[in-house]
């Protein structure tokens, strides 16, 4: 919970988010480094919709826990959208798409 008071209180400092990239290199590196993040961490789910759709069979794998995940990534990529920070909507959108793929596959198979 103190990490999101620290975002919400630099936010609040600078009015905004700091500019992108970032003046200093490490942080400019981070900008970055996540960017590749919130593009990769969709597709870290493939391997698992390729398994239950390929195999036609959701076997082993949690529905609860899917169920859990695409609503705590929905929400996030709610708070995203109200504090108009593109990269944690988007990010989260894509991965919760992704999680409602699994879910459907789970409850077809």
């Amino acid at each position: 919970m103190h990490g999101f008071h620290h975002l919400r209180k630099r936010a609040l400092m600078t009015q905004g988010l700091e500019p992108f990239p970032a003046e200093g290199a490490w942080k400019r590196f981070l900008d970055y480094l996540m960017y590749g993040v919130g593009i990769l961490a969709p597709v870290a789910l493939v391997p698992q919709i390729l398994q239950i759709y390929g195999t036609k069979s959701g076997a082993g794998v949690s529905l609860l826990t899917w169920t859990l995940l695409t609503v705590f990534n929905m929400l996030w990529a709610f708070y995203g959208a109200v504090h108009k920070d593109k990269q944690l909507f988007f990010a989260n959108a894509f991965i919760a798409l992704f999680d409602i793929v699994i879910v459907v596959g789970i409850l077809l198979y």
